[in-house]
């Protein structure tokens, strides 16, 4: 008989715990009431935690799944592997490459070597036609004055008794006068 009873009172008090929540729970016309923030936090569950968020090498579900939410968007690939726009109506692709102006070198005529001399040498070369093939891929050369620049760098050292530690060394590095030529 006890059994019984426990049988029927136990999903009438079920429904009556879950029925409470009606009462405390937010609908959805006032979810913010309590907390304005849920308007403005997205939450995706997943399947676990990601191990790798390198678009590359990503494997596993919930790894590409983020993935694919932060890198995914302003361009794609084609089946010929050419870039196509998803987001994006416009691109530009551009490279950067530097020549260093060695002052200890000589020009073939025996002219030194400068930042300012060399970038008008090679401008005057472009226009003349000398480079055909590169012209087409230059679309600017421009000087960079010298810079001191310092960086601090994680090395590995002994310790007194010979045990391995981290320390931090300052380098300064004096980064000379240089041509930045932009290419397309």
């Amino acid at each position: 008989m006890r059994a019984k009873r426990w049988l029927l009172l136990a999903p009438l008090l079920l429904t009556i715990l879950l029925l409470q929540s009606y009462f405390w729970v937010p609908t959805y016309e006032k979810q913010a009431t309590g907390n304005p923030a849920r308007l403005v936090t997205y939450i995706e569950a997943s399947s676990g935690d990601a191990k790798i968020l390198n678009p590359i090498l990503n494997a596993d579900t919930a790894s590409s799944g983020i993935v694919s939410l932060t890198f995914e968007g302003l361009l794609d690939l084609d089946e010929n592997l050419n870039f196509r726009g998803r987001l994006a109506t416009d691109w530009t692709i551009s490279e950067k490459a530097y020549l260093f102006a060695s002052p200890s070198n000589r020009l073939p005529d025996g002219a030194e070597v400068t930042g300012a001399g060399l970038a008008e040498r090679i401008r005057a070369a472009l226009q003349e036609g000398a480079f055909t093939a590169l012209a087409s891929n230059v679309s600017s050369v421009e000087v960079l004055p010298p810079t001191r620049r310092t960086e601090t760098l994680s090395v590995q050292t002994q310790d007194a008794d010979g045990n391995p530690t981290r320390g931090e060394v300052e380098v300064t590095f004096d980064v000379p006068e240089r041509l930045a030529f932009s290419l397309h």
